[in-house]
């Protein structure tokens, strides 16, 4: 049996730490250095990385990753990719390690994907004329305030921003509040519309022996204050009738061994995806890998999603509606609204822990409603399909001195 994918522990911390601030020199140089943060970003950049190499396939790639969970995605993305790209950690922000990466991999074309607004990075690439695309290009407006008040710092670094490549009307409008002159934004829509649906997840036999026939209610992206919460619904739903099997994936590896003994102290068995063998009885099954929450979505028969019951607005709400789960939401889902609106019934809005509780209720025992959801979800990426396409296009006519401020090709 392979082994399951990880990111790299705490123990790996200070190596990580040590190679973003000593950056290890490349045997080749790179045509194009394309910066994810963490995972989300990373599985964007790999959706980007895809187009680029359609379009040209001997193009020499860097990718980079910031976290420790995203730099070990790296290899889980990339490693089929041939001729392969140079993965390693993003340098620490100081002008050394900046230096060294941009000497070692000599690129023409930096791509930093959603908001990565680096001072010395930008500027090093403005002194060395590297153009500078950001790729779904995402701002909040609590970001947007802040790098207006600390307008001096940035000034200098974001005229190094040759191009973006917004998300929505929203983002375009908050970069080009912060000092970005309207002729270098575009909008070419959210590259997460065009991330194809992943395979089954290799644990699908065993989650389905486990839930033994009941619903699996997946909780995706689950923070730690929420964790009492999502272990609770087992108890909660079975009051209404409904006995769901949990398939629960936190935020944080930091949290995966927490979830598991809050879980056993909630009276619940508890199957981990990389240790346990998982043979007997079980109420949970507890992801505690990387990478693999969009696959086990795919499980699910409705998706409980985290980041909306505490203040962080929202995680990605459209990997549980790529795979036709209708998706209950807590309060706080500014950094999705938008998403969120258009997805119409495929979303279900709730105002609390008790509200959710009934709307999953109502959800995993009416299949009417679930196949209601699953056609609006389908119409949702229909409708916005065709973002990477428009931001490959605008590397390469960046990477070409083609590009022209003021269109999309």
């Amino acid at each position: 049996m392979r082994e399951p994918p990880r990111s790299i522990g705490r123990s790996g911390l200070p190596t990580l730490i040590a190679r973003r601030l000593l950056p290890p020199l490349g045997p080749a140089q790179s045509d194009v250095w394309v910066q994810g943060v963490s995972v989300g970003e990373v599985e964007l950049a790999h959706t980007l990385v895809l187009a680029l190499r359609a379009e040209r396939p001997a193009l020499s790639l860097l990718v980079t990753s910031s976290t420790p969970a995203g730099v070990g995605l790296l290899g889980q993305r990339f490693r089929d990719l041939s001729p392969p790209a140079r993965l390693q950690p993003f340098p620490l922000d100081l002008s050394p390690s900046v230096r060294r990466l941009l000497d070692s991999a000599a690129p023409r074309l930096l791509v930093l994907v959603e908001t990565e607004l680096w001072p010395v990075l930008l500027r090093a690439a403005r002194r060395r004329a590297l153009p500078v695309l950001i790729a779904n290009g995402r701002l909040s407006e609590r970001s947007a305030r802040r790098l207006r008040a600390a307008r001096r710092l940035f000034l200098g670094p974001l005229q190094a921003l040759s191009a973006i490549a917004a998300r929505t009307p929203e983002d375009a409008a908050r970069f080009a509040s912060i000092g970005i002159p309207e002729d270098r934004i575009q909008v070419a829509g959210d590259m997460k519309f065009d991330r194809p649906l992943p395979p089954e997840p290799p644990f699908a036999a065993r989650v389905r022996a486990l839930a033994a026939g009941r619903p699996i209610l997946v909780a995706g992206s689950i923070a730690e204050d929420e964790l009492d919460f999502a272990l609770s619904l087992p108890r909660l739903l079975a009051a209404e009738g409904i006995s769901p099997f949990l398939l629960l994936a936190p935020r944080r590896p930091e949290a995966w061994d927490e979830a598991a003994r809050r879980a056993r102290v909630a009276g619940l068995d508890v199957v981990r995806r990389s240790t346990d063998d998982g043979s007997g009885p079980a109420d949970v099954f507890l992801l505690d890998t990387i990478g693999e929450l969009a696959s086990g979505y795919r499980l699910g028969d409705v998706a409980l999603l985290g980041g909306t019951f505490g203040k962080r607005g929202g995680h990605n709400v459209l990997e549980p509606l790529q795979a036709g789960l209708p998706v209950v939401l807590g309060p706080s889902i500014w950094n999705i609204r938008r998403a969120v609106e258009a997805a119409g019934q495929a979303a279900v809005e709730a105002g609390s822990a008790r509200e959710a509780s009934a709307a999953l209720a109502r959800l995993l025992g009416d299949s009417g409603a679930r196949a209601a959801a699953r056609s609006a979800a389908q119409s949702l990426f229909l409708r916005h399909r065709g973002a990477t396409q428009r931001t490959s296009r605008l590397a390469l006519e960046l990477l070409d001195g083609r590009h022209r401020a003021g269109r999309l090709a």
